[in-house]
């Protein structure tokens, strides 16, 4: 510091100057980059305490659970359910460390799909009598928190997210509740489906979105109370982006469809829908918090151009099979027909009083 400051001394006056108003000015842009982004967002980002920040790349799978096959798949964040088996079965830590160790042989965040606005029949918490009982409607024979069966999605219901019964199944019940399952196996965040699903509920909530922020704030202090630094990844339901404390409680966020799919497969969104969209995941962007994009293209050249359109727009992109199973979406589909989810089956089975 003594030489330096003794060339300082050495130099001449209008050099001295002009390195004190360029350093002035580093100060001043580095500030107000600081307050514009604010302080917290600013140092956390800078200083490596965001790590889903680091991803370039992302891969999608809720279904067909094979570990090794996960494994293999070059990514920098796994999103993948917490069971296998058909989504009962729990995998184990040493499941979930061995899809944490990537084909490369380094670390990488493995992060367990839950929805909080369905309920799924094919869950550890679902009573077979519940079956039979939501297809006649029998409000009386079924859980008070639940709404309705979903046409677009078989065996997936809708459900009134406020309920303690559901938050306690959900989250009150610490390590014996559904984040406590998730805890337990070893992953290291959440990515949280259907909280879009607060939309449905308008007539019934003078506060829908301050509902579901408040059940989003409370599932992420107990996981984190489980697990610090446990991660949350919100899907969808971009408008909430509006609410700082819900870019605040949230790590990232989940895109499905920004570009296309709305009115069917591989067809472009409109413009103003795109728009409306991207202003609103803007602002997670500016907090300096990821956007990871799902697209469900079918043709080689789309799914290429897509993910640098994405790109472009600073989001991390994937693309996957409609039915999340790890299919080549690309390749003709041997199987039977999965439809289920695709703006095609919704059109043509569903409309909007049974499908969301």
């Amino acid at each position: 510091m003594r030489i330096i400051s003794n060339l300082f001394t050495a130099l001449p006056s209008p050099l001295k100057r002009g390195l004190v108003i360029l350093a002035g000015l580093a100060v001043l842009v580095s500030g107000a980059y600081a307050l514009r982004d604010g302080p917290i967002n600013w140092y956390e980002a800078e200083f490596g305490k965001r790590p889903l920040l680091k991803a370039q790349s992302w891969y999608y799978r809720l279904d067909k659970t094979i570990v090794e096959e996960i494994a293999k798949v070059p990514a920098d964040v796994v999103v993948m359910d917490h069971a296998k088996n058909g989504g009962r079965d729990a995998l184990t830590t040493a499941e979930v460390d061995r899809v944490r160790k990537g084909p490369d042989g380094k670390k990488r965040l493995v992060i367990s799909y839950m929805s909080i606005g369905e309920a799924e029949e094919f869950r550890y918490y679902w009573k077979p009598e519940w079956t039979e009982a939501a297809k006649k409607n029998d409000k009386a024979k079924m859980p008070v928190w639940w709404k309705a069966a979903n046409c677009a999605w078989p065996g997936a219901h809708a459900v009134r997210f406020w309920e303690p019964e559901w938050k306690q199944l959900i989250y009150g019940g610490g390590m014996d509740s559904f984040i406590g399952r998730i805890v337990k196996a070893g992953f290291d965040g959440v990515y949280l489906d259907r909280v879009d699903i607060y939309e449905n509920f308008k007539t019934e909530l003078k506060t829908p979105e301050e509902q579901m922020i408040r059940f989003v704030t409370e599932l992420a202090a107990t996981a984190r109370r489980l697990k610090p630094g446990f991660l949350v990844i919100g899907q969808n339901a971009e408008d909430l982006l509006r609410f700082k404390p819900y870019r605040r409680v949230i790590d990232g966020l989940g895109k499905e469809d920004l570009l296309h799919g709305g009115g069917g497969t591989g067809v472009r969104n409109a413009k103003t829908d795109i728009d409306w969209s991207y202003n609103r995941l803007k602002l997670l962007l500016r907090d300096r918090k990821p956007i990871f994009a799902v697209e469900y293209l079918v043709t080689r050249d789309a799914i290429a151009e897509t993910k640098l359109e994405l790109f472009k727009l600073g989001l991390v992109p994937t693309n996957a099979h409609r039915s999340l199973d790890g299919r080549d979406p690309t390749m003709p589909d041997l199987e039977a027909k999965v439809t289920a989810g695709t703006p095609e089956h919704t059109k043509t089975n569903c409309d909007k009083t049974n499908s969301w």
